[in-house]
């Protein structure tokens, strides 16, 4: 086998990173570095925090607080090394999309139907929506230097939208699937 994430992903309201782990039998998790995208891999920058790993079994099941990874919030992509007591290890990214969505359907409500090629909301809508699917088709690739270059690209843009309220639109959770982060369950990176 080898080590398995059967979930790496940030909550809803953006406080935790929960994470489930599995490894094989007999084996124990030994060590977890966790990233941002402005820290990505730089040994100096990483923050260790294999002092939640319980180490008494093959399965860690645990939550990476705001206060753990010293931050106010989980935005932007936030990417770990996960080892155990073999030479295996394995690289994870997660990144809340909410705030993203937020921008988008207010950029989709003000579009002016009547006119959608000199529409800027149109254009715009457009933009930030490639830009989505770009970072997350880069998450779900494993490529994620390029990940990093679309949230960048993303960030920057949405610094530039007049859309001031945006950020503090309430993100209705439906049943019906709407997707509100990208995170990795059962060693696969999906969206919930």
């Amino acid at each position: 086998m080898a080590i398995t994430v059967k979930k790496f992903m940030v909550s809803a309201d953006r406080t935790t990173i929960d994470v489930d782990l599995e490894t094989d039998s007999g084996q124990i998790f030994d060590g977890f570095t966790l990233w941002t995208e402005d820290t990505f891999k730089n040994p100096s920058t990483g923050i260790d925090l294999s002092s939640l790993l319980t180490g008494s079994t093959n399965t860690e099941t645990f939550s990476i607080s705001t206060t753990d990874a010293g931050v106010s919030s989980f935005d932007g992509i936030y990417f770990a090394d996960i080892t155990d007591d073999t030479p295996q290890g394995v690289s994870v990214a997660t990144a809340p999309l909410a705030m993203y969505y937020a921008v988008l359907a207010k950029l989709l409500a003000g579009i002016d139907l009547s006119c959608l090629n000199c529409n800027t909301n149109f254009q715009n809508a457009v933009l930030l929506d490639l830009y989505v699917e770009a970072m997350k088709q880069a998450l779900i690739r494993g490529r994620f230097q390029d990940a990093i270059t679309y949230l960048n690209r993303i960030n920057l843009y949405t610094s530039t939208v007049s859309c001031s309220e945006c950020g503090d639109i309430a993100i209705e959770v439906s049943t019906a699937g709407n997707i509100v982060s990208v995170g990795v369950i059962d060693c696969e990176l999906t969206t919930s």
